[in-house]
């Protein structure tokens, strides 16, 4: 059986991107499994090929290429089922046509039960834009974690998921950690269109009347988060976390130095920060760099330059409640004891 379905985000399915690797890589439905009928330089071919000589060739060439990855198809979608037997494998393309309509139809052919998207991933993205630009009230009553750089609200949301309550981590839906320092320790910052997927995704899986969420500014390395829900995250019940320097050093070393290229990503980044600090101070942080002081470095850029930032920030919110953070789960779950005792 075969079947043109819409996408629905609440279908327990298993969906297969049959774009090229260059175009799943700019965006595609989170947990989508890539497998393109046509890579990126076969795709180039065939296209100019259609554009600049003959249609029938290249569709000729097209079905070539994609006929030499059947058996990839065929051996996936195989080991898929026999994992994941009441889930549907669900394919789509750019726009639901000739990529993703063909392999089901051929799936169809000997009996293997597939779907594809209506509209494809442009389709899907319709939905996602939708729901981020939706009005403020649509978004869920958010629950904002402030408090200053290194106190763990990262990992705290991380408890609170764990625990079973409604979190959007931005910080993961763009991979970077939200300050000049952020691409730190990431295997590179996500698109635009892979953030707000991402966040549209966080958003249906939490799918309730209220939300915890990180303080963060709008703007997360390179990406943004949409006006509507900014909006709302502003208009959100703040709590504070808190901790003593001690253990936000040592958290944020552990954070931060795990990565085998540390210190090189730390000089690189440490250049954007030129001009929000003087001279005197950039000679400073640079020694310590190089002298592989870590410890030194990180207490003093807090001193000097995140903290007096996030104090602002911090004082431009009344908050509700603040909670001393020891131990994350700890912290959690006081905060989600807090939360129903409010209600």
């Amino acid at each position: 059986m075969y079947q043109a379905i819409p996408y629905n985000p609440n279908d327990e399915a298993i969906f297969i991107d049959v774009r090229s690797e260059s175009e799943y890589k700019n965006g595609h439905i989170v947990d989508a499994i890539n497998l393109p009928i046509l890579y990126d330089l076969e795709r180039h071919e065939v296209g100019w090929i259609y554009k600049n000589a003959s249609v029938d060739e290249a569709k000729r060439l097209g079905l070539k290429y994609g006929s030499e990855k059947l058996h990839i198809f065929y051996d996936t979608l195989f080991e898929l089922k026999k994992k994941y037997p009441c889930k549907k494998i669900i394919f789509y393309c750019a726009r639901g046509g000739y990529r993703s309509r063909s392999i089901a139809l051929l799936l169809r052919s000997i009996d293997v039960p597939v779907y594809w998207i209506l509209g494809g991933y442009k389709a899907y993205r319709t939905e996602v834009l939708k729901k981020l630009n939706q009005p403020p009230a649509e978004f869920p009553n958010f629950i904002v974690l402030n408090g200053l750089t290194g106190v763990g609200k990262t990992h705290v949301l991380e408890e609170l998921t764990k625990l079973g309550q409604p979190v959007v981590d931005l910080e993961a839906a763009a991979n970077h950690k939200g300050s000049h320092l952020g691409a730190i320790g990431t295997d590179g910052q996500q698109s635009v269109q892979m953030f707000e997927n991402n966040l549209y995704h966080q958003l249906n899986k939490a799918d309730q009347s209220y939300c915890f969420i990180e303080s963060e500014s709008r703007r997360i390395g390179k990406v943004f988060v949409p006006k509507p829900m900014y909006q709302k995250m502003q208009e959100g019940k703040f709590i504070l976390l808190t901790t003593d320097m001690d253990f936000r050093v040592s958290e944020l070393l552990k954070d931060y130095t795990a990565d085998e290229s540390f210190t090189l990503q730390l000089n690189l980044a440490l250049q954007k920060l030129k001009p929000y600090l003087s001279n005197e101070h950039m000679t400073e942080l640079t020694t310590l760099v190089t002298s592989g002081n870590f410890e030194a470095f990180t207490k003093r850029i807090l001193d000097i330059h995140y903290d007096p930032i996030y104090r602002k920030s911090i004082t431009a919110h009344a908050h509700l409640k603040e909670f001393e953070v020891l131990n994350y789960l700890s912290t959690a779950n006081n905060i989600v004891d807090w939360f129903y005792s409010q209600e």
